[in-house]
């Protein structure tokens, strides 16, 4: 395993250990707003917080030794892991993975058309969720897909930047649609920019070059 692999594990465990945070908002659930609402109004708020505060500091202690020991583990343990094979190209393999994008442009079905619809209807709180699941389907797994393809290793650099300019707008959409922020026109501005991106990153498709 690589040095690089151990540390994103590494971050991966101090994630899971200690809770990300995303971008993205989703609808807060009625349990949720009532437990906020009960700890705001307790007259024990203080001496509760002071409480959670010793107890996640002692978790968190405990959570960077058993960390450490496991990143020893790994380094000392773990041979260095053999290169990722290599993806196979040909012209039918990039067609399909280009016309999975492109179908997320222009088809009835795709995110751009899904996005609009639930913009023109209002629908604030199914895009809340529709976005962070686009993120993930569309950018990580159909725009990650495309991009390993590409056969110039400086487009390959440009390419992330593309994706991740796909991850912002749906951001923008996403904050545009939270709950006090609803904003219609942020909405169909960021919603424009995410059709220029995704064209642009399809202009990739005729870069690549076949053995």
């Amino acid at each position: 395993m690589t040095r690089l692999s151990t540390a994103t594990t590494i971050a991966a465990l101090i994630c899971c250990c200690l809770g990300s945070v995303s971008a993205f908002v989703t609808p807060t659930s009625p349990l949720t707003v009532a437990i906020i609402k009960s700890e705001q109004t307790s007259s024990h708020h203080h001496a509760t917080s002071t409480l959670l505060d010793a107890t996640r500091r002692n978790f968190i202690d405990q959570s960077i030794a058993t960390i450490t020991a496991t990143s020893t583990i790994i380094f000392q343990a773990q041979p260095a892991a053999a290169k990722e094979a290599p993806i196979e190209i040909t012209p039918q393999i990039v067609q399909e993975a280009f016309d999975a994008i492109r179908n997320e442009l222009t088809s009835s079905s795709g995110v751009v058309a899904t996005l609009s619809n639930l913009i023109d209807n209002g629908s604030f709180e199914e895009i809340l969720q529709y976005t962070k699941e686009s993120d993930a389907y569309f950018r990580r797994a159909k725009l990650g897909k495309a991009r390993k393809m590409l056969t110039d290793k400086d487009l390959k650099g440009e390419a992330v930047l593309m994706s991740n300019a796909v991850t912002f707008d749906l951001i923008g959409i996403n904050r545009a649609s939270r709950p006090g922020k609803e904003n219609r026109e942020d909405q169909l501005r960021y919603l424009e920019e995410l059709k220029k991106d995704i064209a642009k990153f399809l202009e990739l498709e005729k870069t690549i070059v076949f053995d």
